[in-house]
């Protein structure tokens, strides 16, 4: 509630801020508040690219749903950090998508699992020149 709070009244640094923490408390990865280096990026699309390699759209849509709270907690935080990211320091927004979609893909399917998609094929179709990915 905090997040979302901060981010409705436009603190979307605050907001940032609350949700890394969240993160952090849960005992989950979260990105370091700071610029992503193109470097950063790549490695971390060429991970989810390997946990992709085989999988059709079926496959993915067939994996078994998120029982994990933790997890899940940390997939809704996702959700706040990717809109707070992508007003204050959007070289994190990469991140972010990537951190979510490995989560869907190595400890189940929520929600939040669609959206986390849906924002990674927006990327491979526009900043990463991809289409035929997204």
């Amino acid at each position: 509630i905090k997040v979302k709070s901060l981010l409705t009244v436009g603190k979307a640094n605050e907001a940032i801020n609350a949700a890394l923490d969240f993160r952090r408390q849960l005992g989950l990865p979260a990105p370091q508040k700071k610029p992503a280096s193109k470097f950063t990026i790549i490695r971390e699309y060429i991970r989810v690219k390997k946990l992709l390699k085989d999988k059709t759209a079926e496959n993915i849509a067939n994996l078994p749903e998120l029982d994990d709270e933790r997890y899940e907690m940390g997939q809704r935080m996702n959700e706040h950090l990717a809109t707070s990211v992508y007003l204050v320091e959007p070289t994190m927004l990469p991140l972010v998508i990537f951190q979510s979609v490995t989560t869907s893909l190595k400890h189940g399917l929520s929600p939040t699992s669609s959206p986390a998609f849906a924002r990674l094929g927006l990327l491979l179709c526009g900043p990463f020149g991809k289409p035929h990915e997204g």
